[in-house]
């Protein structure tokens, strides 16, 4: 079969006699000879046996795991240039196909200055057979021992290679994902591009740990950047599930990012944008759209850590962040105090029930900002944020498909895009960010639907 296009979700896509055909390994133009693994009702999934004609954008993948089915890239055998271009047609197709947005302003992808080395956080799993590293894909319960990583700073193997080393040397239990058994569990790796600082989490399951500073201390020594040695408890045998517990066993508890002049402090459980250099130019890129807000009311809705709302309030504005987090709002005011703006306001709770409280205090804002997680707003956030009426809203985006359902909400209250801009946040994977404006160009009518127009 020929490959057509890369897909979102990370797989090519081509068609065998008029069937679609997802396949894993293949690049753009090629073609390929594949072995069907699933049929669907609608397609039919694939794998690469061989390439028989290989595509111009084919590179040979740089790291020696992703051969071995390394859950941390997907896209090593395409060059960046045909990455770049996959990204950019993901989010034209995502917004005109779910969305029904055509002919937009599309803007050109703003490529990451480095397509390695950018990940700022890294996570890594022990496995009871001796070993610590990633998941291979779809493959929860087994472990790629980390030998090289092209992802993260150099450093981060070396950290890795230590605690793996320490659980041996120290016949530590190591956490079984099938019996739930056993303490070691993860390695958090945060580096700061601004500070230098480096933070590590050593999370465990609940019980003793006899050997915790012994092991901070081994960790530390292996780079003086190491200033964070913390150790986390996770109960649930749910690896997304929060930590409950956080002691500090060396240094400090947090280290500290700088982006756009402004100074962040950063948690082992944080959310904070894991491509720092790209953080920089999203913050720029936010205060380039919102324009003049000096003076002016601000809502930075799902605001994690205060990383929009606090560049707003640095450029002038009255900024009010909204976020479902209480440790990450806790956190936020803890960033607005050090940066000496302190009067920026932090609301904790959902945006749906908060946001309605904001308006009645502060009145209809100038500008809405939202980034929300990857399962995007919703249709009542984003009918509640058009309600309010502001002259503009800036939408962030990790997820062009429930970007695309989300704008679609907008329209009926006569907000119109007038800018998209993609942005590479995540080289090697077919993640994309995706920035968009919209203005209010028109008034609502009678013409507006009626589920527009009634209250929630």
């Amino acid at each position: 079969m020929t490959v057509d296009r890369l897909a979102y979700g990370g797989q090519a896509v081509g068609r065998h006699e008029g069937l679609v055909v997802f396949v894993s390994g293949a690049a753009p133009g090629e073609t390929v000879r594949v072995r069907v693994r699933r049929v669907q009702r609608r397609h039919v999934e694939a794998d690469v046996v061989s390439v028989e004609s290989a595509s111009p954008e084919r590179v040979t993948p740089r790291c020696v795991h992703f051969a071995q089915g390394c859950g941390g890239c997907i896209w090593q055998h395409v060059d960046y240039a045909g990455q770049l271009r996959a990204k950019e047609a993901t989010v034209a197709d995502s917004l005109a196909r779910l969305g029904g947005l055509h002919d937009l302003p599309l803007r050109s992808i703003i490529p990451a200055p480095n397509p390695w080395h950018y990940r700022n956080k890294m996570e890594f799993a022990f496995h009871p057979e001796g070993v610590l590293g990633l998941h291979p894909r779809g493959a929860w319960h087994s472990i790629l021992p980390l030998h090289e990583c092209f992802l993260a700073p150099p450093l981060t193997v070396a950290l890795v290679k230590a605690a793996q080393a320490f659980a041996r040397e120290t016949n530590l239990s190591l956490h079984d994902p099938r019996t739930h058994q056993g303490l070691l569990r993860e390695l958090v790796v945060r580096q700061s591009w601004g500070s230098g600082e480096t933070m590590l989490g050593i999370v465990t399951s609940p019980g003793p740990f006899h050997d915790a500073a012994a092991m901070a201390d081994c960790l530390a020594a292996v780079d003086a950047s190491v200033v964070s040695v913390v150790r986390s408890i996770r109960a649930s045998s749910d690896t997304s599930a929060p930590l409950q517990q956080t002691t500090l066993l060396r240094g400090q508890d947090h280290i500290t990012e700088i982006v756009g002049g402004l100074r962040f402090s950063v948690g082992v459980e944080t959310f904070f944008q894991t491509n720092s250099a790209q953080a920089e130019r999203l913050v720029a890129l936010v205060r380039e759209l919102a324009g003049e807000v000096t003076g002016a009311l601000a809502i930075d809705l799902y605001c994690g850590v205060g990383m929009f709302t606090l560049a707003l309030a640095a450029a002038g504005a009255k900024a009010v962040g909204i976020e479902l987090s209480t440790s990450s709002v806790a956190a936020a005011r803890v960033n607005a105090a050090s940066n000496g703006l302190g009067d920026t306001g932090f609301l904790a709770g959902d945006a749906r029930t908060v946001l309605p409280q904001v308006l009645a205090e502060h009145g209809s804002p100038y500008v809405v900002v939202l980034d929300p997680p990857r399962a995007g707003a919703g249709g009542k956030v984003m009918r509640r944020i058009a309600r309010a009426a502001p002259t503009r809203i800036i939408y962030v985006s990790c997820n062009p498909t429930t970007l695309a359902r989300d704008l679609a909400e907008l329209e009926p209250f006569g907000y119109r895009v007038c800018v998209v801009q993609p942005l590479d946040l995540f080289p090697q994977t077919y993640h994309v960010e995706t920035v968009v404006a919209l203005d209010r160009h028109a008034i609502l009518t009678t013409s507006v639907p009626p589920s527009a127009r009634e209250p929630e």
